[in-house]
């Protein structure tokens, strides 16, 4: 088997070293290479501030304005439901802030622009992804990972080959289990590492040796792979949605230090002013125990079921929690008022809520819901979902979204709002929760075997616009302790990577790994090549018989290069070819058969590699597969490596006229310059007799 450059094998470490004897010493002392280690807030030392999380925001966007673009709130205009809505709309009830997101994805200033979002690069051939952070205030980390996910694509993005953890080698540890050997440490280094008397293989202190967040686990992605994400992926990224409520917990509620103080308390929700205030309130202070929506029970699917919230018992007021007579009287799972508007114009209110079904019978369906979406914060997330349609074909273009809380180390899927039921897409969700279980070490589970919800964020967005949607509930602590920050970040930032990357179409990402299909396909590799003597070189791909391929050129292909390199490129491979550019082939249908990785029979297609007879040195290819189910980025080898294969001069004299004719060209050169030789030496020996006669003469 020929390695392939970046290979994922496992480094040939003896067992017992030290960090230092392995990796740089910024790695070892968990110094990211994004900022100056005295920069705390960027190293991930302690939490950002709404202030600090914009301005971070806002620099990335200046440094990186190919791939960022800032926007707060929407623009605005008239919404998906008729509604005309302005930026004011998203604006919070205290602060007045709108939450800040990014548009990440490449060539984001050209695309289509959105009127209504505000944001370019907007592509149909892209898929999109919404990632949302802080929906409840207090939960600081969930707002820090994605934070972490946007330093890192600004670092990652085209700068190919980086070694993340100086220890030589390039993209040799991605997210999760490459190796499916039930190990996450795929290069072995955290496994070299002494055991006593400090135990080295559990930096993070979590008890487990060599898991997610450990020094050397998981550490050594491909910046191709992030770089081809955000090329072919729009991410829309939410880091704090809650700023009136994170304002009000760090400043008012909570203040740090907020893990000594309140690690596993703080403020919830929002900042609505639920009243009604029947006294002038000067001083607009936020009523504790009365103000504020959770907004994670806020949005309109199944709003209003009588598990897990509490909605108000009077329209319009406050509604205190069952323990106000333990003194609790602040109740955190504030639903929101009811919703007293005709939506449909019939002449009633609330007939028809948002369940999927046509409850009144009226041949329309969740057109007159009871309550929901009352929050600037909830009608921001449910007008970007339902305002971006790149395709024009009236839906949501979110297939995918994420959802970071904390905490308690899990994993959930729909359904939230139900007890003993399960989604008809139950099995695919598990499937990729599992794959998020796997590169974090928490629990995947369904939401509503934690506990009952109503009107959660990925009920609705599953439930309405059939995304497939995972809530993480990330560390063991509200207000995590500082120390604790930099790598419970790390151990949850490759969720974020994975929901891209499965935005094209999981359903059957989930029915393709299920039945292991995808997972069994191939590309040649260079040993198994044969390169004829003269014209392209054929480079075919071993395909699953269950697999509906496309052969769209766009979204099926090899892709390759020729290169001639020098020692130095050899020796250290992709960061040298970064700059270099790719071709693409494209695949053609043939008769043969093939063996899948499992032993199953397969089907192979042909890509023709247009190489020149005359190039002398490496071509450098990889495949990538879409389906006619819409789905791309289906990659081999995976996590955006290459195969190498090494080619020799071709090119021969064509034809026969022209091979004599290169034969006496030749033959002319040599028979001539020798000839040529001969005669100067001749002459050189004669001049010499003459010249020796004359001196005799002379004498």
């Amino acid at each position: 088997m020929t390695p392939m450059v970046a290979s994922s094998l496992a480094q040939d470490e003896p067992s017992g070293l030290e960090p230092t004897d392995i990796w740089s010493e910024d790695y070892s002392n968990e110094i990211f290479p994004w900022a100056p280690e005295s920069d705390r807030d960027r190293q991930f030392k302690e939490y950002h501030t709404y202030e600090t999380t914009k301005a971070l925001m806002l620099q990335l966007e200046q440094e990186n304005p190919d791939i960022f673009e800032f926007h707060e709130g929407l623009l605005g205009g008239v919404n998906a439901r008729g509604e005309t809505v302005t930026a004011d709309t998203y604006e919070g009830w205290y602060y007045g802030y709108s939450s800040p997101w990014m548009k990440i994805t490449g060539d984001v200033q050209n695309g289509e622009y959105n009127e209504f979002v505000g944001d370019n690069g907007n592509y149909a051939d892209r898929h999109d992804v919404m990632i949302v952070g802080n929906h409840h205030a207090r939960e600081w980390m969930s707002y820090t990972v994605a934070l972490m996910q946007l330093e890192v694509i600004a670092f990652s993005y085209n700068n190919i080959g980086y070694d993340n953890d100086g220890d030589g080698l390039v993209d040799e540890d991605p997210w999760g289990d490459a190796n499916n050997d039930g190990i996450l440490d795929d290069d072995g280094d955290c496994l070299a590492l002494a055991t006593s008397p400090t135990n080295y293989q559990d930096s993070n202190g979590d008890g487990t040796n060599c898991g997610p967040g450990d020094l050397g686990v998981d550490e050594d992605y491909s910046e191709q792979f992030i770089t081809d994400l955000i090329n072919t992926r729009e991410i829309y990224l939410i880091p704090m949605l809650n700023v009136d409520g994170n304002i009000y917990d760090r400043e008012v509620f909570c203040p740090a230090p907020a893990w000594e103080s309140c690690p596993s308390g703080g403020w919830r929700k929002n900042l609505r002013n639920n009243g009604p205030d029947l006294l002038p309130d000067f001083n607009e202070e936020v009523d504790e125990d009365c103000d504020g929506v959770d907004l994670n029970r806020n949005y309109q699917f199944e709003w209003g079921a009588p598990l897990g919230a509490t909605v108000p018992l009077i329209p319009g007021t406050c509604t205190p929690s069952e323990d106000e007579q333990a003194g609790i009287a602040n109740n955190d799972v504030y639903t929101g008022p009811y919703d007293t508007q005709d939506n449909d114009g019939d002449g009633l209110i609330n007939e028809d809520n948002v369940d999927g079904e046509d409850d009144d019978n009226d041949g329309r369906t969740d057109e007159d819901w009871a309550g929901g979406n009352s929050e600037p914060e909830t009608r921001f997330i449910q007008d970007l979902t339902e305002m971006n349609d790149d395709v024009g074909n009236g839906a949501s273009e979110f297939k995918s979204t994420l959802t970071h809380h904390s905490y308690s180390e899990l994993i959930l899927y729909p359904w939230g709002h139900c007890t003993d039921c399960e989604t008809t897409d139950h099995d695919q969700l598990v499937y990729h929760g599992d794959k998020l279980a796997e590169m974090t070490d928490y629990t995947n589970m369904q939401s509503s075997d934690l506990y009952p919800t109503t009107g959660d964020f990925c009920d609705w967005h599953y439930g309405v616009h059939g995304s497939y949607c995972y809530t993480s509930e990330i560390g063991t602590a509200f207000h995590q302790h500082e120390d604790d920050i930099d790598h419970i970040a790390v151990r949850n930032l490759g969720t974020g990577f994975y929901m891209a990357e499965i935005a094209d179409n999981p359903r059957e990402r989930a029915d393709l790994g299920i039945a292991n299909i995808s997972q069994n396909q191939f590309i040649q590799m260079p040993d198994m090549v044969n390169i004829p003597s003269i014209g392209s070189i054929p480079v075919d791909m071993c395909v699953a018989n269950g697999f509906a391929y496309s052969l769209e050129k766009s979204v099926s292909h090899v892709m390759y290069r020729t290169v001639q390199p020098t020692r130095l490129q050899s020796d250290y491979g992709p960061k040298e070819w970064s700059t270099t550019e790719w071709s693409m082939a494209m695949f053609e249908e043939t008769t043969s058969t093939c063996n899948l990785l499992n032993g199953e029979n397969g089907t192979v297609i042909r890509s023709n590699l247009p190489v020149e007879d005359t190039v002398s040195g490496q071509v450098h290819y990889k495949a990538m597969l879409g389906t006619l189910g819409g789905g791309d980025l289906y990659l081999y080898p995976a996590n955006g490596e290459y195969y190498v294969l090494e080619v020799d001069y071709r090119a021969d004299y064509g034809t026969l006229f022209g091979a004599l004719f290169m034969f006496f060209l030749v033959t002319s050169f040599v028979w001539g310059g020798l000839a040529i030789c001969l005669r100067m030496m001749l002459v050189d020996e004669n001049e010499k007799e003459f010249s020796e006669a004359v001196l005799e003469d002379g004498d």
